[in-house]
């Protein structure tokens, strides 16, 4: 007798095993589901920025007076150089998302007066690269940036 009353203590036991499982499961998928899509903004935004950085390195870079006359020309080629090579730092699946047209442009720089600076900015609408899951909330839109001050020779 005492054999049967184990057997259907472990019977209704391993039933309780069960349903706790199954209350669980939903919290645990959703806790994964946000590790991975919080994983995958991370890298996106690790991506524009060192994109967005290189960009900027180009404009450096960029030698002054290389074929142009102006120190405006020159300009236009540096920016145009950190556009483009933002641009190529991406992924052929980002960078087809993003708009070429303002990713780099040249603004003023607090210090020292009257210095030029190229700003490279990269967005990215984050609903066109990852489908929305319910309950988990992603940014509206991806930025990476970066700011690079010219030689006063340009």
């Amino acid at each position: 007798m005492s054999l049967r009353g184990n057997h259907a203590v472990r019977t209704r036991s391993s039933g309780a095993a069960a349903l706790e499982f199954a209350i669980i499961l939903p919290v645990l998928l959703t806790v994964v589901i946000g590790i991975v899509y919080f994983g995958i903004v991370l890298a996106l935004q690790q991506v524009l920025t060192l994109a967005a950085e290189e960009g900027a390195r180009a404009a450096l870079r960029y030698p002054s007076g290389a074929s142009a006359n102006t120190a405006a020309a020159t300009q236009a080629l540096r920016v145009s150089a950190a556009s483009s090579t933002a641009l190529a730092m991406l992924p052929t699946s980002i960078s087809s998302l993003i708009p070429a047209g303002n990713v780099a442009q040249v603004i003023s720089c607090a210090n020292p007066g009257g210095s030029v600076c190229v700003k490279v900015t990269l967005s990215l609408t984050s609903s066109s690269i990852l489908p929305v899951v319910p309950g988990v909330p992603l940014p509206t839109t991806l930025t990476g940036s970066a700011t690079v001050q010219l030689s006063p020779d340009t």
